[in-house]
């Protein structure tokens, strides 16, 4: 039995990375793994989806969950630190074997600026191993810090989102062309472009609608997302845009994607990994940009389509799918059989459990 010290700096809604953590924590502990998980703060959807492992809320701030950490991590025979900046939380003097699940580099990053020296060079000498979800992150990686990360795909629920279920018409959106962009309302996921291009396809098909799910999504004192309302106001759209916060239950999400004639995703190269593959589950055809994270994955399997970050090329193809919804709809059907293969909650926590073993046993 290992013992595993998990952290993650807050829970605030069960999305795609605090699954990955529910999932990997639920494998580990099914083999006999010891789990522990600490954070500042934990929703209840993620607490009631743990099984075995055991969780403790510091509450405060990181700073708190960081001298929390210090004071339990002898215990443990690993430290598997989830998210930045949690990778930096461990003191040196404890050599406690750290394997950081890099989802993202930290936000600095993605506002344009470089890896603190410090940081990187902190990170290379107390991580033996850091784990990335894309081949994509991988390049990022060590672009940033210097050396090689392990790739391993995080699951998506294909049974459950590929479900032949019956559809509850809770949008009003019975015979309209529905476009769908789910995720936190942030400005690497691009919400305001999304409304751009609505605007122009709306031009061209009377009958379209947009739909925007995201936590915060009505959290108008923050400046990004009072700036997606604004425009939606500005274009005139407050009748065909309907804004919908963090929908909780998966029963509710999958309702969405069953709703919808497209799933869009212009996002930058961060996160939205899983709602673009549990769109393609639900028969959803899909398009990604070429920053999002996974577009190889879409692109070389034929899942769905990837664009450049060009309004005119997204129009393209959200016209071709419009055009050909039959034909479209059926390769979307006939391909995504890849991620109920390929992307599997189980391949995830193998090859996490064979990482965290070689790192123990080195």
């Amino acid at each position: 039995m290992t013992s595993i010290l998990l952290a993650n700096p807050h829970v605030l809604l069960y999305g795609g990375a605090e699954r990955q953590i529910v999932e990997l924590s639920n494998y580990l502990t099914q083999k006999n793994h010891k789990v522990t998980i600490m954070t500042t703060v934990a929703c209840e959807e993620f607490k009631k989806n743990l099984k075995e492992a055991r969780i403790y809320e510091t509450g405060g701030n990181e700073r708190n969950l960081m001298e929390s950490i210090n004071k339990v991590a002898h215990k443990f025979q690993i430290y598997n630190c989830h998210n930045h900046p949690c990778e930096l939380m461990m003191y040196y003097n404890q050599k406690v074997p750290t394997v950081w699940q890099c989802n993202e580099p930290p936000g600095y990053v993605l506002e344009g600026n470089p890896v603190n020296p410090n940081e990187r060079a902190y990170v290379e000498r107390t991580c033996s191993k850091v784990m990335v979800i894309t081949d994509f992150d991988k390049a990022r990686f060590r672009s940033l810090y210097g050396f090689d990360p392990v790739v391993n795909y995080p699951g998506i629920r294909y049974d459950y989102f590929a479900e032949d279920v019956k559809v509850r018409n809770t949008l009003n959106m019975k015979d309209n062309f529905v476009i769908t962009q789910a995720g936190y309302f942030t400005w690497t996921k691009q919400q305001d472009k999304t409304v751009e291009i609505f605007a122009e396809v709306k031009k061209e098909i009377k009958n379209a609608k947009l739909v925007l799910v995201g936590y915060n999504a009505w959290a108008k004192q923050y400046p990004y997302v009072a700036k997606v309302h604004k425009k939606i106001e500005e274009l005139g759209l407050e009748d065909d845009v309907f804004v919908n916060d963090y929908l909780s239950g998966d029963e509710n999400l999958r309702n969405i994607y069953k709703q919808s004639s497209i799933f869009l995703n212009p996002c930058l190269s961060q996160g939205a990994y899983a709602t673009s593959f549990e769109a393609i589950c639900a028969g959803v055809p899909t398009i990604v940009s070429n920053d999002f994270v996974a577009s190889s994955l879409i692109s070389d399997n034929k899942l769905g389509f990837v664009s450049s970050q060009t309004t005119g090329e997204y129009i393209n193809k959200i016209m071709y799918i419009y055009e050909n919804q039959n034909k479209v709809k059926d390769d979307t059907l006939a391909n995504r059989g890849w991620i109920k293969e390929n992307l599997t909650w189980k391949k995830f926590g193998e090859k996490y459990e064979k990482i965290l073993e070689e790192v123990i046993n080195k």
